[in-house]
């Protein structure tokens, strides 16, 4: 009964400006009913459908789009990358529903963060949304505290039914982010090896290993201009305790298949490949580790 409450308020809420003759602002054009789900739920049990019947539930309109369930489990960093990149694509006015969360189940904050583009993100208050806030910036995080939302804390073992979902549908029908809960200034934030040049190198980390294998790093590109690398360039590239020669280029073809190539991608960052392989496996590389770059 509370959500079907909810669901009228949040209506109410999105025509309001009509019945009072308000208008919306003719400058600002927003997607509606959108929610965008990024989780490690994977997709074997029934959690995905749980999250997206949440949904439904408090939004009957809803579009679900999906990035991904297949986070590695309980890696806050890992999510937190793959959110960045994927968010950055999506319209003003999208609302993200996302929780990959090793401490579920303890009494640590549920937020919504509200981006400067015009997003909004429901989760949980770990860093998982630590790559938002680098790259879209912060309007307003707020904790969501009102137990009509938070089932009255019944759902802290399964928050993202019991919050985040429901939440994620209210705020795409219309709800203002403001009524969830107070406005906090100390969300958590991942504590991240900087990226930065010395005696030439270029030093980092890497900060993603996809699908095939490549590592992306967080050595932007203005270090690589920096530094002189220009394309086909030979350098010298140190992975821990791994050192690889390999080619500075545009792309991974720039290489023979099975040779080592490094390049910018899309998002302006180092990426370090096997044309055709798996630099992963090749180096035995994971999520952090250090990353040195020179010309040879």
């Amino acid at each position: 009964m509370m959500r079907q409450l909810l669901i009228i308020a949040a209506v109410m809420a999105s025509i309001s400006p009509l019945l009072t003759g308000g208008q919306a602002d003719p400058g600002v054009s927003k997607v509606e009913d959108l929610v965008v789900l990024l989780t490690d739920y994977g997709t074997c049990d029934y959690y995905v459908g749980a999250l997206e019947g949440s949904i439904y539930s408090t939004n009957p309109g809803a579009r679900i789009s999906t990035i991904t369930h297949q986070v590695s489990a309980f890696n806050v960093a890992e999510g937190s990358y793959i959110l960045a990149q994927a968010a950055r694509e999506y319209p003003p006015g999208t609302v993200f529903a996302a929780e990959v969360d090793p401490g579920v189940g303890t009494d640590g904050r549920s937020i919504v963060l509200e981006t400067e583009d015009g997003k909004l993100f429901v989760g949980p208050d770990n860093s998982l949304f630590s790559g938002v806030m680098d790259d879209l910036g912060v309007a307003a995080v707020r904790e969501i505290i009102d137990p009509n939302l938070t089932e009255g804390g019944k759902a802290a073992a399964f928050r993202g039914v019991g919050i985040y979902g429901p939440v994620a549908g209210l705020l795409s029908a219309g709800m203002d982010p403001s009524s969830v809960g107070p406005r906090i200034f100390d969300p958590v934030r991942i504590e991240a090896r900087r990226a930065g040049i010395e005696d030439g190198a270029l030093f980092g980390a890497v900060v993603h290993v996809d699908h095939f294998g490549n590592l992306v790093t967080n050595i932007p590109h203005h270090l690589a201009d920096e530094a002189g690398l220009a394309r086909k360039d030979h350098i010298e590239v140190c992975v821990g305790e791994e050192i690889v020669e390999a080619v500075f280029g545009s792309t991974y073809a720039d290489v023979p298949v099975g040779e080592w190539v490094a390049f910018i991608d899309r998002w302006g960052r180092l990426e370090i490949a096997i044309n055709m392989g798996s630099a992963s496996e090749a180096l035995g590389a994971p999520f952090g580790e250090e990353v040195i770059v020179r010309k040879v």
